[in-house]
């Protein structure tokens, strides 16, 4: 008798992990079953991702792929978040997609970067995921993640991951380029090294993904997740530090001018001296 084949033969590719605590299912029913209940198995509970990444690094092809939706708007075609929802996998899911932010204005990156915040309120955003090209980075790669570290502050790397896209089954050449690649494992130690490479023609790979996503949510029983409290703290903590640089600029100008009269007034002085 033939062995059945397995549910997907080429499994999601992926490396590190989140701290999350899985709670005991047997320990839950025997316990249940003790009191007389009959344990009900919750829903997942719903995921925010917001995808982001230089222009044509493959976002919504990405996000076509997460949410088995073929026509979605692009944000390369627009300079504003794109949000596309749908069920997947048991679950509702929701896609941002950030327009490509490294080099914009500072007032358009802070914009974008609320309004993606806002789209997953109140929830807050579960992942943050960098979409890149298998193969060696651009500048844009790496300042794409630097905008986003800059902008919401240390706290995102809690939440952020490197999604590698292929349009086929990933090859040992495509591999060996992640791994031992210099630049791409110094973007990865920012991130904890959490990674993926999908193949975004393999359906059978979302569950995964998002088995990869969800599972560091689950910590002590609490969502956990970037809020808008949370990019609303940072951005008041950066007001108050650029307000005290401003403050002690303003007493170092004062007191340098008010030596610059000392020294003036001396001269001054010396000089009368002199004609005496």
């Amino acid at each position: 008798m033939a062995e059945a084949e397995p549910d997907n033969p080429n499994p999601l590719r992926s490396s590190g992990s989140f701290e999350f605590t899985r709670p005991n299912l047997a320990e839950e029913s025997d316990r249940d079953e003790d009191e007389g209940l009959t344990m009900t198995v919750k829903a997942k509970h719903p995921l925010n991702l917001v995808l982001f990444g230089r222009q044509k690094a493959g976002k919504t092809s990405a996000a076509k792929a997460i949410l088995g939706q073929t026509d979605l708007p692009s944000a390369s075609n627009s300079s504003e978040c794109v949000r596309n929802q749908g069920e997947v996998c048991g679950r509702w899911v929701s896609v941002v997609e950030l327009p490509a932010l490294y080099g914009k204005a500072q007032q358009e990156v802070m914009e974008e970067s609320f309004r993606c915040i806002s789209l997953c309120d109140p929830e807050g955003v579960h992942a943050f995921i960098l979409v890149l090209r298998v193969g060696p980075l651009t500048d844009e790669d790496k300042g794409e993640l630097q905008t986003i570290q800059e902008t919401f502050s240390s706290r995102v790397n809690d939440f952020t991951m490197i999604l590698f896209t292929v349009d086929s089954d990933p090859t040992a050449v495509d591999v060996n380029v992640i791994e031992t690649d210099r630049n791409i494992q110094e973007l990865l130690q920012s991130c904890g090294g959490r990674y993926a490479v999908l193949n975004i023609k393999d359906p059978k790979q979302i569950p995964q993904l998002l088995d990869i996503v969800g599972e560091k949510n689950i910590s002590d029983n609490k969502t956990q997740s970037y809020t808008t409290v949370m990019f609303a703290n940072v951005q008041k903590e950066r007001l108050l530090k650029q307000q005290k640089e401003l403050e002690e600029l303003k007493t170092e100008k004062m007191g340098s001018e008010y030596q610059f009269f000392i020294f003036l007034t001396l001269d001054f002085w010396f000089y009368l001296l002199n004609l005496l």
